[in-house]
């Protein structure tokens, strides 16, 4: 299920200094009302524009939608074109649009084409735990494999994870082909349902009320134009970058080592064991 694309009236915008114009009384929902302006956000070091304007956002129910449109993007990836992708848990084996379309194999290709393949999963739990850590390893070993850069992030406070779902796609000199998924869908079992609610063939394992194939209900949104591309800087300042791709790419390098928690790199030279690294 796919919901209409809607685009935002072209309202007028908050002023830097996060002021806002209340609107007519009337409950008219206007830009200025909805989002947060500059100042109210609290983060003056930021180059990222509060709000953009014109933007195509589409929404994509349920993951029987956004994953073969994921797949596509992810297919048209070129040489010197860059994916990065945050993610709470990723199945390598996972498929997007049937046999011949698993995640990990999608991503490998796409490296081996060129592309920059950049992500960021979770260093999770073990899957004793009914967590994720071996799923994450094994993609993250298998790209890295092929050329690209998969980090395993911890630092996030106990018992919290780190949650994100986004990909976003950069393609230098085809500005028109940008395009980034925010929503709440990872790219593991169990997502790929639809509107029948039948539940994944690549099912993961719930309370059994809910049977071997537990429906999955969720939703991605497509966004293209500003948020993706990078958009104008403000009078006087330097360019910003897009908002998604800073929040996947714009972490510190790591400079992990023993006993020291945060993000791990997974050896580029084989697949890594389904082993937690040490500490």
């Amino acid at each position: 299920m796919i919901a209409r694309p809607r685009t935002l009236p072209d309202v007028g915008m908050a002023d830097s200094a996060g002021g806002h114009d209340e609107g007519s009384g009337d409950g008219t929902v206007t830009e200025e009302r909805w989002f947060l302006g500059a100042g109210e956000r609290g983060n003056p070091a930021t180059g990222i524009r509060a709000s953009t304007r014109g933007n195509r956002v589409e929404a994509l129910i349920h993951g029987g939608s956004y994953f073969p449109r994921l797949l596509r993007e992810i297919q048209d990836l070129r040489g010197g074109d860059l994916v990065v992708l945050a993610d709470w848990r990723g199945d390598a084996d996972q498929r997007l649009d049937g046999p011949g379309t698993e995640l990990g194999e999608v991503l490998t290709q796409a490296a081996r084409r060129g592309a920059d393949v950049k992500g960021l999963l979770w260093r999770s739990h073990p899957s004793r735990a009914h967590f994720n850590e071996e799923p994450n390893l094994q993609l993250g070993a298998r790209v890295n494999h092929a050329g690209g850069e998969v980090l395993l992030d911890e630092r996030v406070r106990g018992p919290g994870c780190h949650h994100q779902k986004l990909v976003v796609l950069r393609h230098p000199g085809r500005l028109d082909h940008d395009v980034a998924f925010v929503g709440g869908i990872d790219l593991c079992h169990g997502r790929g349902d639809d509107e029948r609610h039948l539940g994944d063939p690549q099912a993961v394992p719930l309370d059994r009320r809910y049977g071997e194939r537990p429906p999955w209900h969720d939703a991605q949104v497509e966004i293209r134009a500003q948020p993706v591309a990078s958009p104008p800087h403000p009078p006087g300042g330097p360019a910003a970058p897009s908002r998604p791709a800073a929040r996947a790419a714009a972490r510190p390098r790591p400079d992990w080592s023993p006993r020291r928690a945060g993000p791990s790199n997974l050896s580029r030279e084989a697949p890594a064991p389904a082993v937690r690294p040490p500490r």
